[in-house]
């Protein structure tokens, strides 16, 4: 009896890498609409963007460079109301359900104040992982090094930063968007639960960003010849899945680590049991 409920009590084992991804190409195929749509609305509006700005500075040759980061960081928070969004639809998903519009749109709009207050912690969090390596580049300059020795020693000292504390924080929107916490509880929260599934989160980011990427770079470069205008609207329709696949991947991987994790609270815990099967 006893052995029988240390078998019940003992938590799952935690969700492989290639385990991550190969269910999340199964919730897609599945549920394709249901996840997509809502992050192609989004995307509808970031190229509608991007096709304003282009027609409105092709003749000036594009934005000043204080405009342009203005620019991409409100393009950068649309795109994250549409990760919300895929988050709340796969939660929805997760208890047994099938999400609607309303569904969706109705827990990110609500906490859309908040949503923001996290967007602007992570880019502050962003910025500060960038400085070190900016702050080598211009040592290295001031010794009247070589520009290809500024670039290498700025690059080793940043990119070892910058990627282990953004797969740190690598799921603070699930934690904020399926436990409901707050902007720095979501932080916290991604910090404990990725301590000891650094390794096994940062290969399905970095699959799962090299796969984004390398084929939105493929897409960019065969559309080359077909103007500017082909280019926003192809890559942004193409870049519905390709996007929508990573966020599946890691929201799945944060769920399962959810219910394995013996940090986890009573209250998340109980929160937890509502999702069906391993986590996905």
């Amino acid at each position: 009896m006893t052995g029988a409920a240390g078998e019940a009590a003992r938590p799952l084992p935690k969700p492989g890498v290639f385990e991550t991804l190969g269910a999340a190409i199964t919730r897609m195929r599945e549920h394709p609409l249901r996840l997509m749509v809502p992050y192609a609305i989004v995307q509808v509006l970031i190229i509608i963007g991007h096709l304003m700005v282009w027609g409105l500075t092709r003749d000036s040759g594009g934005l000043s460079t204080g405009w342009g980061m203005l620019y991409s960081t409100g393009i950068a928070l649309i795109d994250t109301v549409g990760w919300a969004l895929v988050i709340v639809a796969l939660g929805v998903l997760a208890k047994g359900q099938l999400p609607n519009l309303a569904a969706t749109f109705g827990p990110v709009f609500q906490r859309l104040a908040p949503l923001l207050g996290l967007f602007i912690l992570m880019l502050l969090v962003v910025i500060a992982t960038i400085v070190p390596g900016c702050v080598t580049a211009v040592i290295a300059a001031a010794a009247g090094a070589d520009d290809w020795l500024i670039i290498t020693s700025s690059t080793v000292v940043g990119l070892p930063l910058m990627l282990y504390v953004m797969t740190r924080l690598a799921v603070a929107y699930q934690a904020f968007i399926l436990d409901g916490l707050g902007p720095a509880g979501a932080i916290g929260e991604s910090w404990t639960l990725t301590a000891d599934n650094m390794l096994r989160l940062f290969a399905i980011v970095l699959i799962a960003v090299a796969a984004v990427g390398s084929l939105q770079v493929g897409i960019w470069a065969l559309l080359g010849l077909a103007g500017e205008v082909a280019r926003i609207i192809v890559g942004g329709v193409l870049n519905t899945p390709l996007t929508v696949f990573g966020l599946v991947a890691i929201t799945l991987y944060y769920l399962r680590v959810r219910e394995t994790s013996h940090l986890r609270t009573r209250e998340t815990s109980r929160h937890s049991e509502t999702t069906t099967g391993k986590g996905w």
